[in-house]
């Protein structure tokens, strides 16, 4: 029995989280030197510009722009704070952080590959279904090698991920809630909006990811809802399903 498998794309499929990490704590560290003699804390810093982030997440969605906007909003927000005069190379060198991580080499998450080729095999649908920038994701998508998996047909980006977006998703593809699945890491864009929908779902989280995914799945489950340690164990569990429906 053919399921239709949704997968997320960013620290799911494929590493991003711990670019973001390692370029907040680049930007903390500039910072820091740009406003030495001051008595600004790392943490308020750090505070602030993730607050920044977040509010533009749900004003404005996942798009490129967003993080490294923020980092300037942060770098003139403690200006003000603390009376110093913006420089124009110093807000330019924080953009250009925030932007670096979008150049960044694409690496997929161990076992990515062969589970999408294993599910593949066994004859299933397979969609991505990933939030960001248009231009950016399709880019780390042929970079990964993924479209063989996920042509252009089949690849739904958005800069809002919820379940309105999902339900028209399923509208337009015609999938039918009993055999389709969201496979993905965060439980605020990939696994609530699924029950939500009443989808399956199988929820890979990203340990020390990041704070926005997080959300509360207490939520009516209407299909089968997993939570696994790692992508490789995602055959098995629609393999055992198969095989339960079909008694």
């Amino acid at each position: 029995m053919k399921q239709h498998l949704l997968f997320d794309l960013d620290d799911t499929l494929i590493h991003c989280n711990r670019f973001f990490n390692e370029a907040r704590t680049e930007f903390l560290n500039a910072m820091l030197s740009f406003f030495k003699g001051t008595p600004i804390e790392r943490k308020l810093i750090d505070d602030t510009q993730q607050h920044i982030d977040l509010s533009g997440i749900e004003q404005h969605g996942l798009g490129k722009h967003r993080f490294p906007e923020s980092l300037a909003a942060t770098y003139r927000l403690m200006c003000e704070k603390y009376g110093k005069t913006p420089v124009k190379h110093e807000e330019d060198e924080l953009t250009a952080i925030g932007y670096g991580v979008y150049t960044k080499p694409i690496e997929l998450y161990p076992h990515a590959h062969e589970t999408l080729e294993k599910l593949r095999s066994e004859g299933h649908e397979l969609y991505l279904y990933t939030g960001g920038d248009h231009e950016i994701q399709t880019a780390k998508v042929l970079n990964a090698g993924l479209h063989e998996f996920f042509p252009e047909k089949r690849r739904f980006i958005s800069e809002h991920k919820n379940r309105s977006v999902l339900a028209k998703i399923m509208q337009e593809r015609g999938l039918e809630h009993p055999h389709t699945w969201m496979v993905g890491n965060s439980a605020r864009n990939d696994i609530r909006p699924a029950l939500e929908e009443g989808i399956h779902a199988i929820h890979l989280p990203d340990k020390g990811g990041w704070s926005f995914d997080q959300a509360d799945l207490n939520v009516p489950v209407v299909g089968r809802f997993y939570t696994l340690d790692t992508i490789k164990g995602v055959p098995e569990v629609i393999r055992e399903h198969v095989t339960e429906a079909k008694r």
